[in-house]
């Protein structure tokens, strides 16, 4: 890194609302060298987001920059006119790879037509010179040049995402800004967009401002980084200095709040506490709340961002910043002296203290899937869809969501379903509450199968098995308080309850004082307290089973330790079974005793939790932990060895479902793997490295399947 790019000095970003002016963004001040890949972390609402649409030029119509400037190349940018800015910096000097972007293309339009369009806006290119140019950069991006005329709903969603990649390259930037772009992507889906970024360091040169709350993103990607929370930029420096010697309270916490695959049985800290509201100025240190060592002196102005001694680079915003070593220690040591409730292999060690609807056998799981299968109809034509509901089938094209699922869940056990998304997971925990009927195969619910339950026993099944759904956002009634929404299930089924048990209830899920929180409307709830209000819905039916659709995925990093906290502890202390959905490997071994891992409908390997991250035995598997970031700037991961997406479930493969995609294919392949024990061990795995493959006459018998080979990431249609 050597001449600066971009500039931001002591910038303020206001918005005019109909309760006053909000300052989003507070003295903020960063550079960007030439050739520099740059993070930008911290949780929803810290100001992220608002720093790259001042840049870009795109806040919203309320929104101003009330202080500081922004200097690109030398040329302070609120200086030039939007025409000026237009023609001279958008997509030429700087191009945005947005939230959601794969989203963001078009679905009336070719790519073509939207790359003629974008470089027609900003240059005096041909069609012809544009259409090379996005050729060009499809081969630089790893897609066939020959898709350029295709529609997006044509494109996987990672074929999206390079495609937008190629768009911010189109005219050659200097800077690209990435605003949360692995939000709404799967762990192998992030692998391969991370890859490609990467190799585009040695191909191309420009810049890249990383606008994440994935601080595990930023320590692999990144030259160097801001933390930012509440407005302000609370720490910036070298991304190893940073690492090894974090001087800001809110720096440290983040760090110690994200999983690390390579040490599941580490403590998470969750913060307490919610970033303040920006609704007045904060004039102060906006973490000073949170903070477990703030003193009176942290609420009498904002603290300067000063250099950390021997590294002018490393600042800090802290006025303890020079004892924070002595503190974090003190502190955090306090934890990790807790004892580990797990045996020796790694399992948790939970006991059960609660009775439930009728007593479960020791030898007898409390919920057991036999051959589970759950197909959708492919087809359009109404008559073709009712006749099928009539006299059963699946029709010629079915979706085979889950197709031949096998499962025991033992009481008070936290078993973990990953795979990438489309495997079956969350059609998998559907089926399971009753709101998909099975096509074939059998749930038991302690011993007995919900199938022959009569309507008594099915509403109290529907008691005793809870759901957590993935998006905390819309699964709560807005116009209901958090008094309605604990109030309703209880109506449903008829149950007694003293006002006190909702208040304790959201005592046990922390939210606290719970008399502040129960006649709070949704609207008023940050997306970490709904999740636990979520959370106490379930728990306060007393269930027997909770069935959690990742629970944690749309939640800021440290509110996913305190929640994953919070799980583990109530179901210990509930007696509560779950099943725990999630693609991410690294977030599942800190809660999960056992791991099942899912593709394209079928179980491809099951064990304990650290016999999978010890010793993984499908290909798959494999790949899942090979693509989870590491929050470790010195550490050199290995990419996943995987391209792709998973095939059509409706035009699925013979043999192993997975081939087509691994990189140990070997010809017996083309069999159907049996999924077996290896060795002799609880670790089961459907792979032919480790087991043998089943009869030809079984193979016949399933399901009449066309032996058509999916394709790889770069070359599927849909």
């Amino acid at each position: 890194m050597s001449d600066t790019l971009l500039e931001v000095d002591g910038l303020d970003i206001t918005y005019r609302t109909e309760a006053g002016d909000l300052k989003a963004v507070s003295d903020a001040s960063f550079s960007i060298g030439s050739n520099e890949y740059f993070g930008l972390v911290g949780e929803s609402g810290c100001g992220k987001s608002t720093l790259a649409d001042a840049v870009m030029r795109t806040l919203d119509e309320n929104g101003r920059i009330s202080d500081g400037t922004i200097e690109f190349k030398g040329t302070e940018l609120q200086a030039l006119s939007e025409r000026e800015f237009t023609e001279q910096v958008r997509w030429q000097e700087i191009a945005l790879i947005p939230q959601s972007a794969m989203n963001s293309l078009d679905p009336l339009k070719r790519v073509s037509t939207q790359a003629v369009n974008v470089a027609q806006a900003h240059t005096d290119w041909s069609e012809e010179k544009a259409i090379e140019k996005l050729k060009e950069l499809f081969n630089v991006v790893g897609l066939p040049e020959s898709r350029v005329h295709d529609y997006p709903h044509q494109f996987s969603g990672g074929m999206k995402q390079r495609a937008i990649i190629a768009f911010s390259l189109l005219l050659d930037p200097s800077l690209i800004i990435a605003d949360e772009p692995t939000t709404a992507l799967d762990v192998i889906m992030q692998d391969q967009f991370l890859k490609y970024l990467d190799d585009l360091r040695e191909i191309r040169d420009f810049s890249l401002l990383f606008i994440t709350h994935d601080i595990a993103v930023i320590f692999e990607m990144c030259d160097s980084l801001a933390v930012m929370h509440g407005g302000q930029i609370a720490e910036q420096g070298d991304t190893e200095a940073i690492f090894d010697d974090p001087r800001h309270p809110y720096t440290v916490l983040l760090q110690r709040a994200f999983p690390d695959i390579r040490e599941p049985k580490r403590d998470l800290v969750g913060i307490d506490g919610s970033p303040p509201m920006l609704e007045a100025d904060i004039d102060y240190c906006s973490f000073a709340d949170r903070c477990p060592w703030a003193e009176s002196e942290c609420t009498m102005g904002q603290p300067p961002a000063e250099p950390v001694e021997g590294d002018a680079s490393h600042e800090v915003a802290c006025i303890r910043s020079h004892e924070m070593d002595e503190l974090a220690a003190e502190y955090l040591d306090g934890d990790e002296d807790e004892p580990d409730a797990t045996d020796e292999s790694g399992v948790g060690a939970r006991e059960s203290d609660v009775d439930g609807f009728d007593t479960v056998d020791d030898e007898q799981p409390v919920l057991e899937l036999s051959d589970l299968h759950k197909h959708f109809s492919a087809s359009t034509n109404i008559i073709e869809t009712a006749r099928q509901k009539l006299f059963g089938g699946d029709g010629a094209n079915a979706v085979r969501a889950v197709d031949g699922v096998e499962m025991k869940l033992e009481d008070n056990q936290i078993q973990g379903i990953i795979g990438e998304s489309g495997c079956g997971k969350s059609t998998l925990l559907e089926t399971i509450i009753g709101l998909n009927d099975p096509t074939e195969g059998e749930i038991r619910f302690k011993g007995e199968s919900v199938s022959e339950f009569g309507k008594k026993e099915r509403k109290q099944f529907r008691q005793d098995v809870q759901i957590i759904f993935q998006d905390p956002f819309n699964t709560l009634n807005p116009h209901f308080t958090v008094r309605e929404t604990l109030r309703e299930p209880l109506n449903v089924h008829d149950i007694d309850y003293e006002e006190d048990r909702l208040l304790e209830m959201l005592e046990e899920v922390e939210l606290t004082p719970a008399g502040e929180y129960i006649d709070r409307s949704e609207s008023q709830l940050s997306g970490g307290e709904k999740q636990r209000v979520s959370i106490a819905r379930a728990l306060i039916m007393d269930p027997d089973v909770i069935l959690a659709d990742e629970p944690v995925s749309m939640l800021d990093v440290s509110t996913q330790a305190s929640i994953l906290e919070m799980l583990g502890e109530l179901t210990d202390e509930y007696g509560v079974s779950m099943l725990y959905i999630s693609h991410d490997l690294s977030t599942v071994s800190y809660i999960c005793d056992r791991v099942n891992v899912m593709y394209l409908g079928r179980i491809v390997e099951s064990a304990p939790t650290m016999d999978v991250l010890d010793d993984p035995k499908h290909p798959y598997t494999r790949a899942l932990l090979e693509a989870i970031p590491i929050p470790d700037p010195h550490h050199e991961r290995r990419w996943a060895e995987l391209m792709g997406v998973p095939g059509d479930a409706t035009d699925l493969p013979t043999g192993c479902r997975f081939k087509d995609r691994c990189p140990e294919r070997m010809d017996i392949c083309d069999q159907r793997p049996v999924f077996d024990d290896v060795g002799g061990s609880d670790h089961q795995t459907a792979c032919h490295l480790h087991t043998g493959s089943e009869t030809a006459n079984d193979e016949i018998a399933e399901d009449d399947e066309t032996a058509v080979r999916t394709v790889s990431d770069g070359g599927e249609t849909q």
